[in-house]
């Protein structure tokens, strides 16, 4: 058991088990280990004289979940704010926070399915995909994640939670529609659009935390709160880049090394 934060007691979260800074640290970093290792090592080394894999059907399949259980994770949030707020300043305890616990763990194995996108990218081929923001955003979103869950579980991400969700339905529809093939390319025309989308989905959620912080009384560590800033920030600034370079004519002297599946709607063929 771990005092998670001033506001609160040993008493409060008697029925809630929590993990120390130190135990998640470890948790996560075999996590992160595992996921660098085999994406820029032992699958490249087992692909290098390999042709790549075609992989229709199971992206497909994958691309359909993706968009189904971010809709589910859109409609718990959804009702949590409902509910309680887009601020939110219940601070639930005991019982409480056990039902919120529950509702988190659905976007902490979706973060980690997410990593499966870097596999794929690996065993067909496509290595220009596997870029530094690319590896950079899906281990900084693990890494965050873990410690809400793992280390400091409350609803003070629900709003975070609610619009990555909903933008990660748009993104995964356009990848599933791409899959399908040439005849299926008028239904997404609207690529330089969800770009967009993702930038404004970075706007919100840095207001959304920035008040979060401010007006919950049970506010969560100064350096996580800050790692999170720090972290939606970097997004925002290198999306910005790739947006400027592909979408805008004219603008020049900008490093093109950030192309990612999560901020470029990339064709899956």
């Amino acid at each position: 058991m771990v005092d998670l934060d001033s506001s609160y007691n040993e008493k409060d979260f008697l029925a809630v088990e929590a993990w120390t800074f130190s135990e998640t640290s470890m948790g996560l970093g075999a996590v992160i280990a595992g996921y660098l290792i085999l994406v820029l090592k032992i699958l490249p080394h087992y692909m290098k004289n390999r042709h790549p894999y075609a992989l229709n059907r199971i992206l497909a399949l994958y691309n359909v979940f993706q968009v189904a259980f971010s809709l589910y994770a859109v409609f718990l949030y959804t009702r949590y704010i409902i509910n309680h707020g887009i601020i939110t300043t219940r601070c639930p305890k005991g019982d409480d926070l056990k039902a919120v616990i529950t509702e988190i763990w659905p976007y902490f194995i979706a973060k980690h399915v997410d990593l499966l996108d870097t596999v794929f990218f690996v065993l067909r081929k496509k290595d220009n995909q596997v870029t530094f923001l690319h590896v950079f955003h899906h281990t900084l979103m693990v890494t965050w994640t873990w410690f809400h869950l793992m280390y400091h579980p409350s609803d003070h991400f629900v709003v975070v939670g609610l619009i990555n969700s909903f933008v990660h339905v748009l993104m995964y529809a356009y990848y599933g529609l791409s899959s399908l093939g040439p005849e299926y390319a008028k239904y997404v025309w609207w690529k330089k659009h969800l770009t967009k989308v993702q930038l404004i989905q970075f706007v919100l959620v840095l207001s959304n935390l920035h008040y979060q912080q401010k007006l919950s009384p049970c506010r969560i560590p100064s350096a996580f709160h800050y790692f999170c800033l720090s972290s939606i920030s970097s997004f925002f600034f290198l999306f910005m880049n790739f947006y400027l370079r592909s979408y805008i004519k004219n603008v020049k002297d900008i490093p093109n090394d950030v192309g990612n599946r999560e901020s470029t709607p990339q064709k899956v063929e």
